[in-house]
């Protein structure tokens, strides 16, 4: 078998292939496939959580690529059992700045959606509505790329930048357009986020980037409000 068959076999949620594949090669539970994606990577998009633990308890690194397994995992609607189970083993630690655990609470109550614990804490440290993770990111980026809203809005309410970059030169825009979020994307738009701001990497802005993908069907909505957004509509 090859390295990409663990890559297929976590996509499919075939935890018996993903065992045997690691017991053959224990190498294989952080192989990169063509895209760098890592088996971890896979099992999480695609909500396969008894895949997920299997890869853990097999020693998968979680701070990969600088931790996207959260945020693979974090993108997919109602995966909060997945997400739990990173933020238990350890998946925030690429995204937390040393010692500062108040970050590693706020980091997690953002990743996992958990918008009660989000007013809590902003409630007594306003300060974390802006305050980088240990990659660069801002929580507004997280939970933007989540399609979090009401997180989103919270994060608005307290100061956090609608223009904000990410290190990679991603925008806030891009982060909810670009993974489908209409609601969380109309939210930005309305709380003046630039949709013409370009992305660092390729210079596109998100109009330019969503031409790249005429026949997926969750960017066509998104399109039609950055349409409507610069109508003046």
């Amino acid at each position: 078998m090859t390295e990409a068959s663990i890559h297929e076999a976590c996509s499919r949620g075939d935890v018996d292939a993903v065992r045997a594949l690691i017991a053959a090669d224990p190498a294989a539970v952080d192989a990169d496939d063509e895209y760098g994606w890592r088996p971890i990577f896979h099992a999480g998009l695609w909500q396969h959580e008894a895949v997920v633990r299997l890869l853990i308890e097999s020693g998968a690194d979680l701070a990969a690529h600088d931790g996207y397994v959260m945020h693979y995992a974090s993108e997919v609607r109602n995966n909060k059992a997945i997400v739990s189970l990173l933020v238990q083993y350890g998946a925030l630690d690429a995204h937390v700045r040393p010692t500062d655990d108040l970050s590693r609470q706020f980091l997690a109550a953002v990743f996992l959606a958990d918008a009660a614990r989000v007013r809590s804490l902003l409630s007594k440290h306003p300060r974390l509505a802006t305050a980088p993770d240990g990659c660069g990111d801002q929580p507004i980026h997280h939970a933007a790329r989540s399609g979090d809203t009401e997180v989103v809005r919270l994060l608005i309410e307290c100061g956090a930048d609608v223009n904000a970059r990410t290190p990679r030169g991603h925008t806030v825009v891009y982060c909810a357009g670009g993974h489908g979020h209409l609601d969380t994307l109309q939210l930005l738009l309305n709380a003046g986020a630039d949709c013409d701001a370009r992305l660092t990497n390729d210079a596109k802005t998100l109009m330019e980037w969503l031409a790249q993908y005429p026949d997926d069907a969750r960017f066509t909505p998104i399109a039609e409000a950055l349409r409507r957004h610069m109508a003046g509509a």
